[in-house]
Formats: C-alpha cells, sequence, structure tokens
C-alpha cells in the first residue's frame, strides 16, 4: 500500500508480549477490515519504533502538549462510565446460564424459584450491581495511566494496565472529535473526548478515546491544546425557535405513553394509566432536553453540530475534512419554516442539528458547501 494511506499506527504490548519484550504493532489503513490491515504480532521495541518513524511517526524528544488522567478522574470515570450495558449483559447471560445447569431442587432451575415480584427486584438489583462493578473493573484496565500528547505533527495516545496500547496518528487525519456527555457525567459537569477519524472509524469505545474524562467547561481548550486545528473561539449556537418545542417533545412523549400502555398491560394491567402517564412525562423530558441541546455554530475552518437523546453528543469536525453536509425538509417543517442540518465525517461519524430556522439552516449548508443555496420549489 501507499505509505501515504496510513491512517495511523497502534502498538499493544500485553502480559506475555512484556515477558518476552516485543510489541504488537497494527498499521491502520481507511477502508480495511481487520484481516486487511498490517500486523507484525512480535517486534522489538526498537523495530518498531523504527517502523514508525519510517511511516512518518518518530517519538518526538519532548512533547509540545501532554494531558495525563489522574487517579482521581479515573475512579470517576469508572464510576460514570458507559460501559455498564455490556456489563449487565455480561452478568445477566452468566446468570441465566448458571439457570440452565445449575439444579436448586427437585430438578428446577435458578429462574424458576423467583415467585415473587420481592425475588424478581432482587433478582434483578443482583444483575445490575455485577454489571456496574464489571463496568468499574473494566474502565479501570482499559484506562489505567491514560496519557495523550502531541508534537507539531503527530498525535499520541496511550493506555491500559495489563495490555498497554498505544495510538499514533497524524494530526492532519483527525476528523473531529466528539464531546460525549452520558445521563451520568452531564448532570456532573463532566464528558469524554472521543476522536473521530477514518483509522477508527468503526471503534466507538476504548479505541477512539481522545480522554476518557473531562471537565465539560474545560473541553474545547484542551481539544485545542491537543488538537490545534479545532480550536475555536468561544460563542453561542444557532438554536431551534421556540414554535420547534413542540416536534422535540411530541414524538418520545407518544413513545413513552405507547410503551408504558404496553408494558403495564403485560404485565400489572390495572396500572396502565399511572405507567402511561409516567413514561410520557419522561418521554416528554428526553424531548425537552433535545430542544435546548439542538444547535449549530460555524468558526472558521471548525463546524459545531449539538444533539441530545440519551447522551448530549457535540461533534467539533474541520469542515474541509466533511465526507457529506445535508439540508432536509419534510412537508411539514416546510410548512413550518423549520428545516434539519446534518454532517457526516470520513470515519462515518457525524451529527445533526434538528428543527433549525429555515434561514439559519440554509446559511449554514451555503457556507459548508462554500456556494449559494437554491431553495426548493
Amino acid at each position: 500500500m501507499p505509505r501515504a494511506r496510513v491512517q495511523a499506527v497502534d502498538t499493544s504490548t500485553g502480559l506475555l508480549q512484556r515477558m518476552f519484550g516485543v510489541v504488537e504493532l497494527r498499521v491502520q489503513v481507511p477502508g480495511a477490515a481487520d484481516k486487511d490491515e498490517v500486523v507484525l504480532s512480535a517486534v522489538t521495541h526498537e523495530e518498531s519504533a523504527r517502523l514508525c518513524s519510517a511511516l512518518g511517526q518518530p517519538e518526538p524528544a519532548a512533547p509540545d502538549e501532554r494531558v495525563t488522567l489522574r487517579v482521581r478522574d479515573l475512579l470517576l470515570a469508572a464510576l460514570t462510565g458507559p460501559q455498564i450495558s455490556a456489563a449487565v449483559s455480561a452478568v445477566a447471560g452468566t446468570f441465566a446460564l448458571a439457570d440452565n445447569v445449575v439444579d436448586v431442587q427437585d430438578g428446577e432451575g435458578l429462574l424458576a424459584r423467583l415467585d415473587t415480584p420481592q425475588e424478581i427486584v432482587v433478582a434483578v438489583a443482583i444483575v445490575l450491581a455485577g454489571g456496574y462493578v464489571l463496568s468499574f473493573l473494566a474502565a479501570i484496565v482499559v484506562f489505567a495511566g491514560f496519557e495523550a500528547e502531541r508534537d507539531a505533527q503527530v498525535l499520541r495516545i496511550r493506555r491500559g494496565l495489563l495490555a498497554r496500547r498505544g495510538l499514533s496518528i497524524p494530526l492532519q487525519r483527525v476528523d473531529g472529535v466528539v464531546i460525549v456527555e452520558g445521563l451520568l457525567r452531564g448532570p456532573l459537569g463532566l464528558a469524554a473526548l472521543r476522536l473521530e477519524s477514518v483509522a477508527h472509524g468503526k471503534e466507538r469505545a476504548a479505541g477512539g478515546t481522545l480522554l476518557p474524562l473531562v471537565r465539560r467547561r474545560e473541553a474545547e481548550a484542551v481539544i485545542a491544546r491537543l488538537i490545534p486545528a479545532l480550536a475555536i473561539e468561544p460563542g453561542a449556537l444557532e438554536r431551534p425557535p421556540r414554535r420547534a418545542l413542540r416536534r422535540f417533545v411530541l414524538l418520545p412523549g407518544v413513545g413513552g405513553a405507547i410503551g408504558g400502555l404496553a408494558a403495564a398491560l403485560a404485565l400489572v394491567p390495572p396500572a396502565w394509566p399511572a405507567v402511561c402517564a409516567v413514561l410520557a412525562a419522561a418521554g416528554g423530558l428526553i424531548g425537552l432536553r433535545a430542544y435546548r441541546a439542538a444547535g449549530i455554530r460555524l468558526g472558521g475552518d471548525v463546524v459545531v453540530v449539538r444533539e441530545a437523546r440519551l447522551a448530549r453528543r457535540t461533534l467539533l469536525a474541520r469542515r474541509h475534512r466533511l465526507q457529506r453536509h445535508a439540508l432536509v425538509r419534510t412537508p411539514l417543517q416546510q410548512r413550518a419554516g423549520l428545516a434539519d442540518l446534518s454532517v457526516t465525517v470520513g470515519s462515518g461519524g457525524g451529527g445533526k442539528a434538528r428543527h433549525l430556522e429555515e434561514a439559519t439552516a440554509d446559511a449554514a449548508f451555503a457556507a459548508l458547501r462554500g456556494a449559494g443555496v437554491r431553495r426548493p420549489a
């Protein structure tokens, strides 16, 4: 492959590799499946450094910027991390497996012994608690010793407790950064930073993490330190008009009511009015959060797009690295003078600002396209 197609170089040093003093080196190229990547499973550290240098990514004598994850922040990242869903699935799978192979009494499995609502609640609580503990431990193992540094040309990230992993990517290959504020982190003023690059487009978790935890008010400053091309002056987003609020609230509210009705009729039929009302209110609050988060802003070569469903996501992308931007108006939006504007970067990630004022969306689309916009008839 041409050297110019190399997007990033990843390294990994597991326990066995440490015993033999070698390192795994993986050369990332755009569009390649795992089996098509260049993978050297065991080379010396000296050879790995020589190959990285030959690919234009030598180790600097001293980085221009360095950001590390303190122990306190590591623990906070583990406590508020998004890995709990996968961990709960693992615990639930183990519980179900145990139900099939363990006989409690007279051939009955574990789940068959759950006769009362109290026992079911206890079982669910055990699964959730087990998933949370596994999530906490997994985050510690993955992100321990996390550090991100850069020189004038290359961004380097190192992380891991048992297996020490490294990423080396030229700054010019970075398409953007996403600021992710989850349900637990958002109210605490915390967020995670995730890289958007072609080399790691499918690695949505640890592999594409720029920083596992950052104070939200400091996020843009940290991004500017590590990726100067994404530096942007403080400013307000162009947000949806007030008349768009009902469009954000209506659909999740109705969806919550329908979901509550189905759940209540299946489990506790007499409680369906209360369950429907609670879930409809919850859906409405999700829509209100999405309305308050939505917006777009252009500043120099950087476009900022923010949206929220469960997590609030703010994409900072380099305009000349965008692969696609689209302006969409449904018939109902056209009647209300509203439009959606979405952008997509090379990794496949992106963002959408929904129900913007039509003039705002047209102006942003024209600026991204670099020419005037022709309104639909």
